[in-house]
C-alpha cells in the first residue's frame, strides 16, 4: 500500500514537473524572445525526489553550476553575466546562493544592464516551500531587483507571486500574486501581465542619492515641501543636476534622501572598494546614485553604470591677465636675441678690422688711435652721431661706404619699430592655449583632483607638461590665490554659454584673469549607478526627454543669474575684449630703458674714476717707487 502511494507520489510529481516546464518555457518565449542570452542557474544538490527541471525551449542559455572561488572574476556566473545574461532563471535549489551573491557577483563584471529579470520554478510544497519564500521575502537583494517571479505550485495549479518593490519595507517586501496557471487546462485564470511596470509608481519609495553643494549644479535648500529628506528635514535642489534629481521624483513619485560630504567633494575611491566624498558613498552602497557634474571617468568605469551624457561641459581655465611689458625691456625687444647677436659680433669683428688696418697718412699726433677710441668712434656711427670716417685710400671708403650704409639701415629700422610700438600700450602674449599654459610654467589650481581625471594617461607632450603643474590647494586658500592673479585657476563652460566659477572670484579679482580661448577637454555631465539599480534606465529616459525639449537652458539661465555673481560673469565674457588703443604722449616710464643705461654708464664711469684717481695717489707713494725700482733691476739682470 505504502509502495502504491509512493509510485501515485512519485508519477504527481512528474507530471508537476513536467507542466511546470511548460510553463516556463512559455513565460520565456512571451517574454525574453528579444534577450540576448539567459542564464540559468541549476540545482546544487541532487535529490531523487526533486529532479532537475526540464525546461523544452530553444533560445541562446548559458546554464551556469554555482561555486565559491578565490578569485571572483573567474566565478562562472560572473562569466555567464559577462556574455550578456540579463534574465536569470534560477533553480530553487541555487537561489540562496544567487541572491547572497547577486550584488557582489554583478559589482565584479564589466557588462551592465539594469534591466534584470529573475525567473525562480519552486518545486518544494508545504512547510520547506514556506520557509523558502520567508527567506526570499526578507532577503535585502530583492531591494535592487525590481523585476522578479516566483513560480509556485499549488495542487493542480501554478500561483505567479511577485514582491511590491515599491514603496518602503517592509510593505515593498509584500507578495503579490499577479495570476495562476492551471496545468490541466494549460491556461492562465486572468491573463495578467506577469512582469508589469512596478516602476511607472514608486508609491513614495526612498531612493538614496549623493551629491554635495556645487555651484550651479546642485544647490541645497530648506524647504517645507520638499521631496529631499536631508538630516531629516525637507529639502529641494537647485542646479542643473538638481533639476533632474526634483524632476525624477515628481516624475515617478519618489522621495530622496541626501547623502552629503562637502568636505570631500567628489571624494576617491580605493581599490578595496571603500572610499569618500560622493563615489566613495557610491561604492560602498550608501546610496544608489550619484551626481554632481561628474564625466564618464574611465578610472571609475569599473565600479559603477553610468548614465547616458546629459549635456555639454567645457574644461578651460582663467589664466593671469597678460600685462603691461616695462619700457626699458622694450628697448630690447625690437631685435630678437639672434639680431643683437649678429649687430654685436658685427660691432666687435668691424672695430678689429679698422685696428688692424695700416693707419691713415694723418698728422703725427692722431696717426695710431687707440682701440678704445675706435670702439667709441664705432658706436657713434652706429648710433648715427658725428663720428671720423677713415677716406684716404680706397679701401677705407669701401669700409666707411658699407658702415654708413648698414647704420643707416639698420638705425631707421630699430627706430621705425619702437615709435610703432612705443605709440600704443604693449602686452605680454597671453594664455591662450594648452601651448601656451605649458610654456608658460604657471600653476593652475582645482579644488579637487577629479578636475584633471580625463587628462590622465594622455600621450599629448603639452598635456603632459601640463599635468605637472597642476595642483589641489586646500579650498579656503584659492580665494586668496585668486587675488593675487598670478596662478591659474581651473573653470567650466556650460553648455548654453554660461561659466561654472567658485565663489572665490568677486567682481574685483576678476579682472586678474582673462579666459583661455583652447579648452584643456570637454566631457559630458553623467550620472553613477550601483550597476543593479533598476532605475537607471527610467533615469536615463527622463534626461535625455528634458535635454531634447531643451529645459537646460531655461534651468541654467535661471539657477546661474539666482546664484552666481553677474559681475562676475559679465567680466569672463568680456575678458578677452582688446582694451581701447588711445595714442599716448611720452612720459618718464618710455625714457626708462635709456635712463637705464645711462645710469648704468654713469656708475660704471664713477667706479672706473674712483679706481683711477686711487691708481694716481698710489703712484705717489713710496711703495710704488720702490716696486718700480725692483722692477728695472730685475729686468737689468
Amino acid at each position: 500500500m505504502i509502495t502504491m502511494y509512493y509510485l501515485r507520489y512519485l508519477v504527481s510529481q512528474e507530471a508537476v514537473y513536467i507542466s511546470q516546464g511548460k510553463l516556463i518555457s512559455q513565460v520565456v518565449a512571451t517574454y525574453f524572445l528579444e534577450v540576448y542570452t539567459i542564464c540559468r542557474i541549476v540545482n546544487q544538490t541532487k535529490s531523487s525526489l526533486k529532479p532537475t527541471l526540464n525546461i523544452p525551449f530553444r533560445l541562446p542559455i548559458a546554464v551556469v553550476h554555482p561555486q565559491t572561488t578565490a578569485n571572483l572574476a573567474e566565478n562562472p556566473t560572473v562569466q555567464a553575466i559577462e556574455l550578456g545574461c540579463t534574465v536569470f532563471l534560477v533553480d530553487e535549489d541555487a537561489l540562496p546562493y544567487f541572491l547572497d551573491h547577486y550584488i557582489s557577483i554583478h559589482d565584479e563584471t564589466l557588462f551592465r544592464r539594469p534591466e534584470k529579470y529573475v525567473l525562480v520554478p519552486v518545486q518544494s510544497t508545504g512547510e520547506t516551500q514556506s520557509r523558502l519564500m520567508k527567506t526570499v521575502q526578507n532577503h535585502p537583494s530583492l531591494e535592487e531587483i525590481a523585476n522578479l517571479l516566483l513560480v509556485v505550485p499549488n495542487g493542480t495549479k501554478f500561483e505567479l507571486i511577485t514582491h511590491r518593490y515599491v514603496g518602503n519595507a517592509p510593505e515593498s517586501m509584500d507578495w503579490i500574486n499577479l495570476d495562476s496557471y492551471d496545468a490541466e487546462t494549460e491556461s492562465f485564470t486572468a491573463g495578467a501581465d506577469l512582469f508589469p511596470d512596478k516602476m511607472r509608481d514608486l508609491m513614495g519609495k526612498t531612493l538614496k542619492v549623493a551629491t554635495f553643494y556645487l555651484l550651479p549644479w546642485s544647490m541645497m535648500r530648506q524647504t517645507n515641501e520638499g521631496i529631499v529628506r536631508y538630516l531629516n528635514q525637507q529639502y529641494t535642489i537647485d542646479g542643473l543636476d538638481g533639476y533632474i534629481l526634483i524632476q525624477f521624483c515628481l516624475w515617478y513619485n519618489c522621495t530622496w534622501e541626501l547623502y552629503c560630504d562637502q568636505a570631500n567633494q567628489y571624494g576617491q575611491v580605493f581599490p578595496n572598494r571603500t572610499g569618500n566624498g560622493m563615489i566613495g558613498a557610491l561604492v560602498e552602497r550608501k546610496v544608489d546614485f550619484a551626481i554632481g557634474a561628474v564625466g564618464g571617468w574611465y578610472q571609475l568605469f569599473q565600479y559603477f553604470s553610468f548614465s547616458n551624457p546629459v549635456q555639454w561641459i567645457g574644461i578651460t581655465c582663467l589664466a593671469p591677465r597678460p600685462g603691461l611689458i616695462e619700457y626699458w625691456r622694450i628697448v630690447f625687444m625690437m631685435f630678437a636675441g639672434s639680431v643683437w647677436g649678429i649687430l654685436i659680433l658685427t660691432f666687435i669683428l668691424v672695430s678689429l678690422l679698422q685696428y688692424l688696418l695700416p693707419p691713415p697718412d694723418l698728422p703725427e699726433e692722431h696717426a695710431q688711435r687707440s682701440f678704445s677710441w675706435i670702439v667709441i668712434n664705432l658706436l657713434c656711427a652706429f648710433l648715427l652721431l658725428p663720428s671720423e670716417l677713415r677716406r684716404n685710400r680706397l679701401s677705407d671708403v669701401i669700409i666707411s661706404t658699407t658702415l654708413s650704409i648698414f647704420t643707416i639701415t639698420l638705425a631707421y629700422v630699430y627706430i621705425g619699430k619702437i615709435h610703432s610700438i612705443l605709440a600704443f600700450p604693449v602686452y605680454e602674449p597671453p594664455i591662450d592655449t594648452i601651448l601656451d599654459l605649458a610654456v608658460s610654467g604657471i600653476t593652475w589650481n582645482a579644488p579637487h583632483e577629479a578636475w584633471m581625471y580625463a587628462l590622465v594617461g594622455t600621450e599629448n607632450p603639452n598635456v603632459q607638461k601640463v599635468l605637472t603643474t597642476f595642483r589641489v590647494p586646500p579650498i579656503e586658500d584659492i580665494p586668496a590665490i585668486a587675488d593675487h592673479g598670478e596662478e591659474a585657476i581651473i573653470m567650466a563652460l556650460l553648455n548654453y554659454g554660461h561659466s561654472m566659477v567658485g565663489t572665490w572670484f568677486d567682481k574685483k579679482n576678476i579682472e586678474n584673469f582673462r579666459l583661455m580661448t583652447e579648452l584643456l577637454y570637454f566631457e559630458y555631465d553623467t550620472g553613477y549607478a550601483t550597476k543593479t539599480w533598476p532605475l537607471l534606465d527610467r533615469f536615463d529616459w527622463l534626461a535625455m526627454w528634458i535635454r531634447d525639449a531643451c529645459l537646460f537652458q531655461y534651468v541654467e539661465l535661471v539657477d546661474v543669474y539666482r546664484y552666481m555673481n553677474y559681475w562676475v560673469q559679465t567680466s569672463i565674457a568680456h575678458s578677452k575684449d582688446r582694451p581701447q588703443n588711445l595714442l599716448r604722449i611720452m612720459n618718464v616710464e618710455e625714457i626708462s630703458g635709456g635712463l637705464l643705461l645711462l645710469g648704468i654708464g654713469l656708475t660704471l664711469a664713477i667706479a672706473v674714476f674712483v679706481v683711477e684717481v686711487g691708481v694716481a695717489v698710489f703712484r705717489k707713494t713710496m711703495v710704488y717707487r720702490w716696486i718700480c725700482l725692483r722692477w728695472k733691476i730685475m729686468k737689468r739682470n
